[in-house]
This record gives structure tokens, sequence and C-alpha cells, in this order.
């Protein structure tokens, strides 16, 4: 599956949770999903997500990995702080735009069946 789809699917999600709205920020947030050969931009903010194409650097949180890695972030399977941790992935931006990104991962992560 390609980058912005994989991005796409997330910002579905949190456009139907009305529970993220409370931790949204004011000012959009860039993330930046690289993998080795895709890129996709995520917009968040009280606006609705969205995929964008430009961006400002200082509001910009990248994450850096293999498209498996980021694949297993976005699907929920893995935290981001895991990743991390294994060296799956590199993040670079500020720490509180981390926190968030974690926080609305986990939140919106797709439920799956029990049993």
């Amino acid at each position: 599956m390609e980058m912005r789809e994989l991005v796409g699917q997330f910002v579905e999600r949190m456009q139907v949770l009305r529970h993220l709205v409370p931790i949204l920020p004011d000012e959009q947030l860039y993330v930046r999903f690289e993998s080795d050969d895709e890129t996709a931009l995520l917009l968040i903010g009280k606006e609705p997500a969205a995929l964008g194409m430009e961006n400002d650097e200082r509001k910009t949180l990248t994450v850096r990995g293999s498209k498996e890695a980021l694949a297993s972030l976005l699907n929920g399977e893995l935290k981001l702080q895991q990743l991390v941790r294994l060296r799956e992935v590199h993040v670079s931006g500020s720490f509180r735009q981390l926190l968030l990104l974690e926080s609305l991962l986990h939140l919106a992560k797709p439920y799956r069946d029990v049993g």
C-alpha cells in the first residue's frame, strides 16, 4: 500500500472520531512521513485533517523510516516510541509535536475484532 493511502486512511479515522477535537492544535501541525521512495504530508489542526503539499518547516514533525515501519505505525500495530527505540523510525521536530502525534495515533487506531 502506498504511503499516501495509509495517511489517507488515518485522516479518515481522525475525521470520524469527534473525541479527538479537544487535543487538536489551533495552528496547523505538519507531519511529514518519509520512506525510501515516498513522502506524504499530513496537516493536523482544528480544521479538518488533510493531506497537504506545502509546509512550514518550523511547524513540521518529520517521521522517517521504512515503508513497513511507517505502515505498522499508521495501522496502529506499533507505537511511535516503540519504533524509535527499535531504531525503525527517526523523528525530528519538537517533543510536544511528537507527543501530540503519538496521542492521535493511539486514539485513532483502528479497532480489531476480539475473538
